[in-house]
Formats: C-alpha cells, sequence, structure tokens
C-alpha cells in the first residue's frame, strides 16, 4: 500500500473528516488489544476542553521536548497533511509509517467498523510505541468521555476553558457538556482554565470522585501578561510550589495565556525543568489559532469555530491591531452557531466577506448572509476561499485581513499559500 492510497482509506472511513463523530470506546478498545496494547507503554498526558486544546497539547510538548524526553503529539484536525495528527518531537509521522499501519490495521478497520479518527488513534499510539516515546500528549477529538483518546491510565488531564459547542452530541447545557470533557478525569493529576460555574462544579466533582487532585486557574494558578506585541509577550506564572518569571510566550493571541498557564503547570507537576518550560513556552508555534503572516496587508489566521473562540478572537485583534480597519474572510460549517460566530466578529470588521471552505460540511455563503447581525459594515459573499482573497486583496483593501470560522478554511488558505504541506 502506497501513503496516497492509505491516505485515501483513512479519509474514506467513517466519520472523514468529521473527528469523533462516533463516540463509543469498544472499537479503540479492539484495535489497541490487537497492537499488543501500546498505550500501556506510554506516559499519557490528556488534554481536553472546547477550545485551546491544540495549543496547550503543543506547548505541553515542546516543553517536554526542551527537557529532552522523547515526546509524542497527537493532535485533530489536521490543516493540510495527515501526517500532521502524529509527531515524534518535530517529526511527522513517515508516509511509509502511515502507510504500513493502516496496511497492518486494514481488516480490523473492517471488522470493527472503526471510524476514521479510532483508527488513526490506534495507528498514533503504535507508532508513539515503536519510536520509543516515553511521553505522549493526546489532544482529546470530541467530548471525552467516550472519546477514542480516552485510554490507558493518564499521569495528568488538562481541561482547556468548557464552551458551548457539539451540542448535538455532549448536551444542551454547560453541565451536561462538562461532564462530557470532564470524564477524561481519572488517573495521574488534573489541571484546569479558569470555568464558568456551572462547568466549574462538575469538574470539580468529577476529580473529587476520582480521587484526583485538581488544580484550577485562578484560584491555584495564576499568570500575569504584559502587554502584546507580535513578538510575542512576558508572563509570569506561580503555582502551589513553582513561580515562573518573566518566560516569554511566542504564541500570540490573549486566550493563549490561559493555555499556556495550564501546560506549564502541568509540565512543572511532571518534573520537566524551569528552563525547559521556559523553552517550550519560546519556541511552539501553531499554525491557524491567531497566526499573523508578515505581509502588506497583514493576513491573520484564526479558526474561531464557536462563539467563544470568534470573542476570544475579536479580543485579540483589538489587542493587536487596535482601531485599525480591517477586512474578515469567514467560513462556517453547517453544523455550527454561525449567528454567535459573526455576532462576535462583524463588531471588529469594517469589511465582511463570506465564503466557504472546500469541506462538504461548509455552509453557504448564502446562508451566512442571513445570520448576520445588523450592521453597516460591508458585507461581500465569494463561492470559493480563492475568490474571497481576490476580494480582500482588491479595493477597498485594508491593513488588516483575517481569516476565520472554520480550520477547514484555514487550510484552504494555507495549501493556496503553500505554506504547509500536503
Amino acid at each position: 500500500m502506497t501513503y496516497a492510497e492509505a491516505r485515501a482509506r483513512v479519509l474514506a472511513l467513517r466519520g472523514g473528516e468529521h473527528a469523533g463523530m462516533r463516540p463509543g470506546l469498544e472499537r479503540i478498545h479492539a484495535l489497541l488489544e490487537a497492537l499488543g496494547h501500546p498505550e500501556r507503554r506510554l506516559a499519557i498526558v490528556q488534554v481536553g476542553g472546547t477550545n485551546g486544546k491544540g495549543s496547550a497539547a503543543a506547548l505541553l510538548a515542546g516543553m517536554f521536548k526542551a527537557a529532552g524526553r522523547r515526546v509524542g503529539l497527537y493532535t485533530s484536525p489536521h490543516l493540510c497533511c495527515l501526517r500532521e495528527r502524529i509527531r515524534v518531537g518535530d517529526e511527522l509521522i513517515g508516509e511509509d509509517e502511515v502507510a504500513d499501519g493502516m496496511d497492518a490495521l486494514g481488516t480490523l478497520i473492517a471488522r470493527t467498523d472503526a471510524t476514521m479518527f479510532e483508527a488513526v488513534t490506534a495507528l498514533a499510539l503504535d507508532h508513539f510505541a515503536r519510536a520509543g516515546v516515553e511521553v505522549a500528549v493526546l489532544e482529546v477529538g470530541l467530548g471525552g468521555r467516550l472519546d477514542a483518546t480516552t485510554v490507558g491510565e493518564p499521569a495528568a488531564c488538562v481541561i482547556t476553558r468548557i464552551d458551548y459547542d457539539h451540542e448535538r452530541y455532549l448536551g444542551a447545557t454547560l453541565a451536561e457538556i462538562a461532564a462530557e470533557k470532564a470524564a477524561i478525569i481519572r488517573t495521574g493529576f488534573a489541571v484546569s482554565a479558569a470555568q464558568p460555574p456551572a462547568a466549574h462544579a462538575v469538574v470539580a466533582e468529577r476529580a473529587k470522585a476520582a480521587g484526583v487532585p485538581l488544580l484550577v486557574e485562578g484560584a491555584d494558578l495564576h499568570a500575569l501578561a504584559t502587554a502584546c506585541t507580535l513578538d510575542g509577550r512576558s508572563v509570569t506564572f506561580t503555582g502551589p510550589g513553582f513561580a515562573l518569571g518573566a518566560a516569554r510566550l511566542a504564541l500570540l493571541g490573549r486566550f493563549q495565556i490561559s493555555n499556556a498557564l495550564l501546560a506549564a503547570a502541568t509540565a512543572h507537576g511532571l518534573g520537566v525543568p524551569e528552563a525547559a518550560i521556559r523553552l517550550g513556552l519560546a519556541h511552539t508555534r501553531w499554525p491557524g489559532r491567531f497566526q499573523v503572516l508578515e505581509g502588506e496587508p497583514r493576513l491573520v489566521l484564526d479558526g474561531a469555530h464557536n462563539p467563544n473562540g470568534a470573542r476570544a478572537l475579536a479580543e485579540s485583534l483589538r489587542d493587536y491591531f487596535g482601531d485599525e480597519p480591517k477586512t474578515l474572510i469567514v467560513g462556517i460549517a453547517a453544523d455550527k452557531d454561525a449567528r454567535g460566530i459573526l455576532g462576535a466578529l462583524v463588531p471588529v470588521a469594517s469589511r465582511v466577506i463570506l465564503t466557504r471552505s472546500s469541506n462538504a460540511r461548509a455552509a453557504d455563503p448564502a446562508a451566512l448572509l442571513r445570520a448576520m447581525p445588523p450592521s453597516d459594515v460591508r458585507v461581500e459573499t465569494a463561492p470559493s476561499v480563492s475568490r474571497a482573497l481576490d476580494l480582500a486583496y482588491s479595493l477597498p483593501r485594508t491593513p488588516i485581513i483575517c481569516v476565520a470560522g472554520s480550520l477547514f478554511l484555514i487550510a484552504d488558505v494555507l495549501e493556496l499559500r503553500s505554506l504547509q504541506p500536503r
């Protein structure tokens, strides 16, 4: 089997690009049993929540790498290349490893009717074990309680900010969603972002029931940050037994301060030296999350696929660019809260271009137009990302162009600019 054949087979599995849309643990357990339980040979750090999971996971992996630990990082979804999901250190899984792994798993995947996400999770854990990984950082795909990454006995669990998303699968209330997210807390210790009261109560109760120590942002963990620049910002983190002063955080966006605090506290709890934590903070990059590209005009890329993410993006655009005129290119999946996302983003825009990504789940721009809040902002529609970019770079061009609303949209932009591998 070639890599191209393996990739096509993976993407054709149930769920496709939809990470984890068929919850349940029986299929991943069957896959891992057939592989000899690779998850038992790894120290696992599981990262769940609603927004910021990937950033927190990437920061943690950077800290472990800086400490000289052989670290595996598993994230989803990928932007432009399936191999992005599975990394050892800085290296993406090789094409041959993907092909060989899918060939070995083929019969079992068919027999268990495994989803794409389950198959790739099993592939990742097996690759990590074979590569001699010491610590595997796993980003939850959907929820947590029945997610394919909820395997083994984690050394630590991280819960980033919880908010409304995937209500069809996770529940209609914040407490119900939090219960799915907090279920990853089962062994080791846990750290949590500052949560809305309904979510915090659920997280705290879950940790208590599991007998797992819990550190919470705002109560046990604290962050102080300087004014932001496009070169990063200085942060000071404190918590039980540690104080990290004037460290440089390279990831941009106000929301990254919380993610970085959780990562630093988790790394400290797992014995990572302060010097390595500082290096991880200073050198970690994570594409598509308030990614600012040089050029004229300046291009900002941010997934912002739910209202909370959109609010965080709007705050960061104000933080970094103030009142400079901004063009927003927005594309949103059809199953997302378009009104909530647009309601958060439109107030910072002087121009809005509604478009759709190449993903089959993308909402039609005409549907997004109907979801627009009342506004005097100039609004246009474009049938494709390339056309949307053409419009944005034409008059009346603004100093800032921001692409937001879906990671699939960001992937299309990066592919058009050839900034990521295929």
